[in-house]
């Protein structure tokens, strides 16, 4: 970049090249562009420098600079044009949307990864495998004590139907967090080459591969799959490991509409006490009162089932109990969320853990201040029997009511009501739709019109300015002056050409033809102008509100003999604003 400034510089100054300078920066701007493809094409600066070089090529390759951008000020249609091109331009890329699009003939690697599958329905299949399979060693130090509880994914919002994982992951490097409590270093072996997310017994230190994560470290994922027997290096602090500390600060969170109704009924099953007592009571609760059945009916995670099972039936499998625990828990202000992973039956033996899909689990946690993420186990240890609960005692049979009387034919009447009850529905839905059709094109039509009447907003503003500069002058005679220039404005606004040699009684004269009925005001104020600027009248105060009415009388007299597009466009001329044709009279 510094030597293709450099060259062009020095091109620059010898006046017969004209676009050749350009041409350096031109070449080299490309060149980066092709080299950094890997990270995206960025087109800005070679596009700046295509527009240069057009409007360059447009201009004669000799005088100075000012005399170009006088040539250019001369050109009325120009500036005009060039904000019309930059309007439609602007409007008709409204509704398109220019997203950037992978080549499929070409092998790039992503940007963005793909939206993480539901990790409780992977934990749910690998639970359900038959035989299991082994899936990971963990080894540690012989001297350190294997956690049996690793997490692979939280989970925390919930649309009343499932926990849905909206994060993105995107890759980052080897060092994902600092260390806040006891830290652990394990080595881990992946034993099968379909997983990829990574196991963690708290939150994430550091990972020695190449991975990809969200902003919370909620997920870890490998970006490359793994192969037989790979062993991945990790460091992470350690969960708090029970609920029994009771100096612990359980994190708050607000108690939202989604939750609000579960208040009452949390709070009946978990008592009373600080929010740790009643969290640790609540899942007591669960455990005793509650009763896990894998093959519970209604066993989904909609907000009803998980309803169902809190009020009605207690009768649920593992992803309802965690469910229902985490709702149950942001009712009473806690901060919680649903986590995947695994949970060892085994303890380790000789700093080694083995995971099978066995083990495959979901719990919910409680986030406590400056310790982390706390799991709980609401979850029975044992599950019910598969045999259905005997059904209820037979009950005498009631007799049997009287049938109710035959209902007579309808009446014709009634057809017709209805019938005329569907034409009003279809005459209702047919005026719903022209009224969408309106919004919708009203809208469209704002759109397209706010250039318009912004630009419209900044020409009056601009006058009426001028307008009020001159109104509020301390001089008298400077107002009475600026009146006379208000009025040469009007009067250039309609079309008169005013020469920087012309009286003010000549350009009244000249103006009697833009303006009917008020030639005599229009005189009148000429000559207070030219008493003002060459006498010195005896009291200017009277003559400034005789300036100002002769003035109102003109303005309304040129406003009224117009019809409303030719007084649109006196209004909106630029004629008074540029100066080439403004007036040369000044305050």
């Amino acid at each position: 970049l510094a030597i293709a400034t450099a060259l062009s510089a020095e091109l620059a100054t010898r006046r017969r090249w004209h676009l050749l300078p350009l041409l350096p920066l031109f070449v080299t701007y490309v060149a980066i562009v092709a080299m950094s493809a890997p990270a995206g094409v960025n087109l800005v600066w070679p596009l700046a420098l295509a527009a240069t070089s057009a409007i360059f090529a447009t201009l004669r390759n000799e005088g100075s600079l000012g005399e170009r951008l006088m040539l250019l000020g001369g050109e009325r249609r120009l500036l005009p044009l060039l904000v019309i091109a930059g309007l439609i331009a602007g409007l008709v890329s409204v509704p398109v949307a220019m997203a950037s699009r992978a080549d499929p003939r070409r092998n790039d690697p992503a940007q963005l990864s793909a939206p993480l599958l539901d990790p409780i329905e992977a934990t749910l299949a690998l639970r359900d495998l038959d035989p299991p399979i082994e899936l990971h060693t963990l080894e540690g130090s012989q001297d350190d004590a294997l956690p049996t509880r690793w997490r692979t994914a939280a989970l925390e919002s919930y649309d009343g139907q499932r926990w849905s994982p909206t994060l993105t992951l995107r890759p980052i490097g080897r060092t994902l967090g600092v260390a806040t409590n006891e830290s652990i270093d394990v080595n881990i072996r992946f034993l099968n080459a379909d997983l990829q997310l990574v196991p963690f017994p708290g939150a994430p230190i550091a990972v020695d591969a190449l991975i990809e994560t969200d902003q919370d470290r909620t997920v870890v994922r490998l970006i490359e799959r793994p192969g037989a027997a790979d062993v991945i290096a990790v460091t992470a602090n350690l969960a708090p490991s029970s609920a029994d500390d009771k100096d612990r600060i359980v994190a708050a969170r607000e108690i939202d509409e989604d939750v609000s109704g579960l208040t009452d009924l949390a709070t009946t099953l978990s008592g009373e006490g600080t929010l740790l007592e009643q969290l640790t009571q609540l899942e007591q609760t669960m455990q005793n009162e509650f009763i896990l059945d894998s093959g519970a009916p209604g066993g989904g995670l909609q907000r009803a089932l998980i309803e169902r099972f809190l009020r009605d039936t207690r009768r649920g499998n593992a992803e309802q109990f965690a469910t229902g625990f985490v709702l149950l828990a942001r009712s009473l202000g806690a901060q919680a969320r649903v986590a995947t992973g695994f949970i060892a039956a085994d303890d380790a033996v000789e700093g080694t853990l083995q995971l099978s899909s066995e083990d495959a689990a979901i719990w919910p946690e409680v986030l406590m201040v400056n310790e982390g993420w706390l799991a709980f186990n609401p979850v029975p240890d044992v599950e019910a029997s598969g045999a259905t609960p005997p059904p209820p005692d037979p009950q005498v049979q009631a007799p049997a009511a009287p049938q109710p009387p035959i209902a007579p034919p309808p009446d014709a009447t009634e057809n017709n009501e209805t019938i005329n009850e569907s034409d009003e529905s279809d005459s209702t839905s047919a005026f719903s739709n022209v009224a969408t059709v309106l919004v919708r094109g009203a809208a469209v039509a704002g759109i397209l019109l706010l250039p318009i009447v912004a630009l419209a907003a900044i020409i009056l503003g601009a006058k009426f300015r001028r307008q009020r500069r001159r109104r509020r002058a301390t001089d008298p005679t400077d107002r009475i002056r600026g009146s006379w220039a208000t009025a040469t404005d009007a009067l250039v606004d309609a079309g008169l050409s005013i020469g920087h040699a012309t009286t003010d009684s000549q350009i009244a004269t000249d103006g009697e033809r833009f303006v009917d009925s008020a030639h005599r005001e229009m005189h009148r104020l000429a000559k207070l102008s030219s008493a003002a600027t060459f006498g010195a009248p005896e009291r200017p105060d009277l003559l400034v509100e005789d300036a100002a009415t002769c003035l109102d009388v003109l303005n309304h007299s040129m406003a009224t003999e117009r019809t409303l597009w030719q007084r649109l466009r006196w209004r909106l001329s630029l004629r008074s604003l540029r100066s080439g044709t403004r007036s040369p009279v000044a305050t």
